[in-house]
């Protein structure tokens, strides 16, 4: 008998966030620094503060923007992070600098005795993300990375419906937008470009997806916007946009369509399809997916929950309460970053490249 149901069936923003959870004394002693006071960092103290705990400082070189996020907050502001880093009442730091910072700031922050939510991709080079691995070990603190959608309201149901689908997977991700407005995304040297900075959150849900890392990568890399005047001040501009090929241990195949090299204003649009022996699966990220099997149609609808929130909320409930761990640590980061980089050695080289064999690379994704 066929079906037709829909799952979580409010639509986009239609229900509102949950109650932020009561203070604890646990909660109301940790502090709080935040280093980079823009979009990211600005969203990243925000949530902090909803957690129940306190916001102590923004960090930017940028004082002034450092100093108008601090005042919403009731925070200090400071334009490096030396002072937070000694302050005894500061307990975590999160990082939400452009990438190439992420690795220093994290080692000295837990070298400094600081548990740190530091911003997805871990960083540029495998050797970068050791050290805070190392540093991590050392210090006994605790470092996580933000692939903050694990805490999407799609990631459980995506999950499921790709489960009822069966096994092999025949998966399909397109991500596209214009020329980002922040042009350091598409520095090669600074933030990496799509294939480092925005194809690790789909690394990272294939690889939980599939159960491990890819066995096999091949791709195909350009440079779309090298006709754009809005990046030509760029002078080490990343790739982007590619088309990627990863075989997974059991038959899975990914295939991913990434362009962050159109016309300026064009609208991101991220669409997924995963094809199985039982099923297939659509998904319009982060809006709705839908499943079309034996049984009939079901489909889902987003709730409108904010994931920096939810996962700011969960790492908070990991420090204070001793809660399970959900949200990604290093060795997650680590292995994103990996794939990433085979994926440019791929297109360098124009050769299937196995992940697992990947050397470290000085980035130069051009």
């Amino acid at each position: 008998m066929n079906a037709d149901v829909d799952q979580f069936a409010a639509p986009l923003g239609s229900e509102p966030e949950a109650e932020p959870p009561a203070s604890t004394p646990e909660r109301a002693a940790l502090g709080v620094a935040v280093i980079g006071a823009g979009d990211m960092g600005s969203r990243h103290a925000q949530h902090w503060q909803a957690s129940g705990a306190r916001v102590v400082a923004l960090v930017d070189p940028d004082l002034e923007r450092a100093t108008a996020a601090a005042a919403r907050l009731g925070a200090q502001a400071y334009g490096d992070p030396s002072a937070v880093l000694a302050d005894p009442d500061v307990n975590v730091i999160s990082v939400c600098t452009p990438t190439y910072l992420h690795a220093g700031i994290t080692v000295a922050a837990l070298e400094a005795g600081k548990h740190v939510l530091c911003e997805k991709p871990a960083s540029l080079t495998l050797r970068d993300a050791q050290a805070m691995h190392d540093a991590a070990e050392r210090s006994g603190k605790e470092l996580r990375i933000g692939f903050m959608r694990r805490f999407d309201p799609a990631y459980r149901p995506l999950m499921d419906y790709t489960t009822r689908a069966g096994r092999p997977l025949l998966a399909q991700a397109t991500i596209t937008a214009g020329v980002r407005p922040k042009r350091l995304m598409h520095d090669a040297l600074v933030n990496g470009g799509p294939i480092i900075d925005m194809c690790c959150h789909v690394f990272n849900l294939w690889d939980v997806m599939f159960g491990g890392e890819p066995v096999a990568v091949s791709a195909r890399g350009y440079t779309f916007s090298d006709d754009k005047p809005e990046v030509a001040g760029i002078a080490q501009r990343a790739l982007d946009s590619a088309l990627i090929t990863l075989e997974y241990g059991g038959g899975s195949v990914g295939q991913i369509q990434v362009s962050w090299g159109l016309p300026a204003g064009i609208e991101p649009v991220e669409r997924h399809t995963y094809v199985g022996p039982a099923g297939l699966v659509t998904v319009d990220w982060n809006k709705h997916l839908t499943l079309r099997d034996a049984s009939g149609v079901t489909r889902w609808r987003s709730r409108g929950v904010d994931p920096w929130r939810a996962e700011i909320e969960q790492f908070t409930r990991e420090i204070t309460e001793g809660a399970p761990r959900e949200v990604a640590g290093i060795a997650a980061g680590t292995a994103a970053l990996r794939v990433s980089l085979a994926v440019l050695e791929a297109i360098a080289t124009q050769r299937v490249v196995v992940p697992a064999e990947i050397a470290d690379l000085e980035v130069n994704n051009r």
